[in-house]
């Protein structure tokens, strides 16, 4: 606002305060039509409103489709798993079903990005647009309607300045004066006033007629846009569905169903909330150090232990039976020693030309010793770890086929038994 403005609104301020009802100009024909302006308005903010959050929602849409698709490739993936030997491996072969219906997702959600982008533009150019140089059209009418109201406050309030003045009977000659500069501030107002008053009531409804004759093709062909990008999003999917018949099984029953009968078929939470890994907090590697269920026993209690585990052990490996200690053992560890299943055990060891080969347990017998270097320092990370230094020597007491794994050996310069990481010690 303007100096002279803030002037003007501070002169306009008593007499808005003080007027009465009865001393207000009231038109009710204009007052009838910037009530269906007003409502208009509001009218033309919200359908522009709704055809941007569509525009911008269709485009998110596709976004995220295509990038949700792009990583159901990757998570399918036949060459996504472990590295063991040189050779990449997969936990759980991938169905070929599974797999050409992810590589179908990908391709159709990005020919309908590719299609239905175009469309949003040329809806952004033959709707979003007129829509906004309307919304400039109302923001002049507005003003005009604005600049009309002062003029009607400044009307009255010269014309009861001017009634006042001319209800005494004498009059000083200052207020002689006073009446002379009210009548012609009186006489500009008024002028101002009908002028724009008139207007407003002979041109708002010309522009009500011509606002709907822009407003009604814009919906329309909103309407018809709406229909043909659903159109072309739900042909893709449909082409996607139909080529994957077999593996889109739950595609037409509702979510929930759909989400019951997968659950039927297999219950991945419960089986992912079973896993070692996640059993006691997630804390799966204090078991394998000793330091879960057995922290709170003492050494003697540990080295009887330890006992019963190398004595059974030795029995295996009597019996024909491979020694082997998993990852992430029960929670029993400990306490009793639980064998490997006879496939996994009998399972083959991959090896490349380049790359080390993969060690194999060595027969438990008070003949045949296997020692290890110490390749690395390595200090105790909980209770019942091996503490040794680099270049020590170790006799190892039991081993897997992993040298991924703990070990359990005992350091000949001081004769401490413990467990250490495989990976630290190379076999002499």
């Amino acid at each position: 606002m303007s100096w002279k403005g803030f002037q003007k609104a501070v002169s306009r301020l008593p007499h808005q305060i003080m007027s009465k009802k009865a001393e207000v100009t009231r038109d009710t024909e204009f007052m009838a039509q910037e009530k269906r302006f007003t409502d208009l308005t509001k009218i033309v903010d919200q359908f522009q409103k709704d055809i941007q959050a569509f525009r911008d929602a269709i485009a998110a849409l596709l976004g995220h489709q295509a990038k949700m698709a792009s990583f159901l490739t990757v998570i399918y993936d036949t060459h996504l798993g472990i590295e063991q030997g040189g050779i990449q491996k997969r936990v759980q072969q991938t169905p070929a079903a599974a797999v050409q219906a992810a590589n179908d997702a990908e391709a159709a959600m990005a020919y309908c990005r590719d299609e239905v982008l175009p469309e949003l533009d040329l809806l952004d150019h033959t709707v979003v647009r007129p829509m906004l140089e309307l919304k400039e059209i109302i923001k002049t009418i507005q003003k005009t309607i604005t600049k009309r109201n002062h003029k009607m406050i400044d009307y009255d309030r010269h014309r009861a300045s001017s009634n006042k003045l001319k209800a005494k009977t004498e009059r000083s000659f200052n207020e002689e004066k006073q009446l002379y500069k009210v009548e012609q501030s009186l006489e500009k107002a008024t002028e101002d006033y009908n002028y724009l008053n008139d207007m407003l009531k002979a041109e708002l409804p010309r522009f009500f007629h011509l606002k709907a004759m822009l407003i009604e093709p814009l919906l329309e062909h909103f309407y018809n846009m709406q229909c043909k990008i659903y159109g072309m999003i739900y042909a893709r999917c449909y082409e996607l569905v139909n080529a994957n018949v077999n593996h889109f099984v739950t595609h037409a029953m509702p979510l929930q169903d759909g989400y019951n009968w997968h659950k039927s078929q297999r219950d991945m939470q419960m089986e992912m909330e079973s896993l070692d890994l996640l059993k006691s907090g997630g804390k799966a590697w204090l078991k394998v150090s000793g330091g879960a269920n057995s922290s709170k026993l003492t050494l003697k209690e540990r080295a009887a232990l330890r006992k019963e585990e190398e004595a059974y052990a030795a029995a295996q490996t009597e019996n024909g039976f491979p020694q082997e200690k998993t990852m992430a053992p029960s929670a029993d560890y400990h306490h009793s020693y639980q064998p490997p299943p006879a496939a996994a055990a009998a399972a083959p060891s991959y090896t490349t030309p380049n790359s080390p080969p993969t060690p194999v347990p060595a027969p438990r017998s008070n003949n045949n010793t296997l020692y290890v270097m110490a390749l690395y320092d390595y200090d105790s990370q909980t209770e019942g770890d091996l503490v040794f230094q680099k270049d020590d020597k170790i006799e190892v007491i039991q081993r897997t086929e992993d040298q991924n794994d703990w070990w359990t050996g005992k350091l000949c310069r001081t004769g401490a038994t413990g467990i250490f990481p495989g990976n630290y010690v190379a076999i002499l």
